[in-house]
């Protein structure tokens, strides 16, 4: 009788406690599903706020576009454009980046002669040459400065800087100096109230390539806007 019970007992025993289980893991079960179903609305929600801004930001076509756009909102406006000039392209970086260094690819072979990577110095290890090591960081978009000169009617300009401000796509002015035009001066042949303007304004745009995406701080004065 008891070689038949005990057994029978044990095996009671074992799926008893697989049955206590299922609770345990029908509520990890629907926590799982709920953290899902959180990041999945933080990924639709990171989507969202990317296309948003692609749509402020230029691409690197459009940036080439905009100095058109600005001569033609000036001749619109019968200002004289005296001056377009790209400036400065600089990178904005993000804290944490996702770029693979050079390094991360070296691997070590056991099998080499480490003397090849020293010298005559047997506890010198290989870390010491990658000091200094320039690390790669991400560029979240790109800073571009550009630089206009323009001259006419003052009201005019108004009318014309409104406009830029109007366009689809993220467009700052960073620095604005109006200067009235003298009529006293015999070489100007402007009319009374006509201005010039020296002013800076600053775009953005996305990398438009992975070169562009992982830079050196050094590195980014290579590339044009």
């Amino acid at each position: 009788v008891f070689a038949v019970y005990l057994p029978a007992q044990k095996e009671i025993r074992e799926k008893q406690a697989k049955v206590d289980s299922i609770q345990q893991l029908t509520e990890e079960l629907l926590i799982l599903e709920n953290a899902i179903l959180s990041k999945r609305q933080e990924k639709q929600e990171a989507k969202t706020e990317y296309e948003r801004l692609s749509r402020l930001f230029h691409d690197k076509q459009e940036v080439e576009e905009l100095y058109s756009k600005m001569s033609l909102l000036a001749l619109n406006y019968n200002m004289l454009v005296k001056k377009v000039e790209k400036g400065q392209v600089v990178p904005m970086f993000l804290e944490i980046s996702s770029c693979a260094n050079d390094n991360d690819n070296v691997y070590q072979d056991d099998n080499l002669d480490q003397t090849m990577y020293q010298d005559d110095n047997p506890d010198q290890t290989m870390e010491p040459y990658l000091e200094g090591e320039a690390t790669k960081k991400e560029v979240a978009f790109y800073k571009i400065e550009v630089s206009f000169e323009l001259s006419g009617d003052y009201e005019m300009y108004t009318y014309f800087r409104k406009d830029l401000a109007d366009l689809e796509k993220i467009v700052f002015i960073e620095k604005e100096t109006i200067t009235l035009q003298s009529s006293d001066d015999e070489e100007s042949d402007a009319p009374d109230g006509s201005v010039t303007i020296n002013a800076t304004l600053s775009t953005y745009r996305f990398p438009s390539n992975d070169a562009e995406r992982c830079i050196q701080d050094e590195e980014f004065g290579q590339f044009n806007a």
